[in-house]
């Protein structure tokens, strides 16, 4: 099984390391969210894919060049209508790229191939793209529309750094589900991303976030927050049907 991953930048899923839109391997540096995905992965199938090597990452901005080329496609049936706002356009779209480029992937490797999209669901560059449930509900008619089973949303609500307070605030993994209430927005005075780096006392570094995933200072099978278990079970479903 191979996985296909897409973030929004390096304290998410990761980034290249040359700067790259795309890249595996060595040139792939993981950030926290792809590490709980491993675990996710690792705790049904025994092994890691980031130690085996079983990633291909795409940027943000990959997908965005990409998904530019579907503005002229004919319009689905699926795809959002005025009703639901253009803001979901652009998390059905992001779907649709990734599903065509996991079932190139596919092909190339002979293997099923998993895409995991993240972005979050709040904040400044995402700020007006509609509800959680929407927006997360575009990515799987994007993946539909392709004819992808094996997509995966990884919608935080409102934004990763929930997911990880909820192992970091003072009543560890108590009523985690208040978080995701909270705004999305990081120039707020309170922000998510402060809240984090109030926990810890310095700065939320990729490093500093992959370290409290890997050595499990953030325990995956404790967050109990509904973002977070969408896309537990959805990762579970896919990974369990191969």
């Amino acid at each position: 099984m191979f996985f296909l991953l897409s973030g929004e930048g390096p304290t998410d899923l990761g980034i290249c390391t040359d700067g790259s839109l795309t890249c595996e391997g060595q040139s792939f540096r993981p950030g926290p969210m792809s590490i709980i995905v491993d675990q996710v992965v690792e705790r049904k199938h025994r092994y890691s894919i980031l130690e085996v090597g079983a990633v291909y990452f795409v940027a943000e901005r990959g997908l965005a060049e990409k998904a530019a080329d579907l503005k002229a496609a004919r319009k689905s049936a699926r795809l959002p209508g005025k009703k639901r706002g253009k803001e979901t356009r652009y998390y059905f779209n992001n779907a649709r790229v990734i599903a065509r480029i996991a079932l190139e992937q596919e092909a190339k490797r002979l293997e099923p191939t998993v895409a995991v999209l993240f972005r979050d669901s709040d904040g400044t560059a995402s700020a007006g793209r509609g509800l959680w449930e929407e927006k997360r509900q575009s990515m799987l008619d994007g993946f539909a529309e392709e004819g992808f089973q094996r997509g995966v949303p990884m919608v935080p609500k409102p934004k990763s750094e929930a997911w990880l307070l909820c192992a970091l605030k003072r009543n560890a993994y108590q009523n985690c589900a208040a978080l995701e209430q909270e705004s999305g927005n990081d120039n707020s005075p309170n922000s998510l991303k402060k809240q984090v780096e109030y926990s810890l006392a310095r700065r939320a570094s990729r490093g500093t976030l992959v370290e409290l995933v890997a050595d499990g200072t953030v325990e995956i099978d404790r967050i109990d927050m509904p973002s977070f278990d969408a896309f537990r079970l959805r990762l579970e479903e896919v990974i369990e049907a191969d």
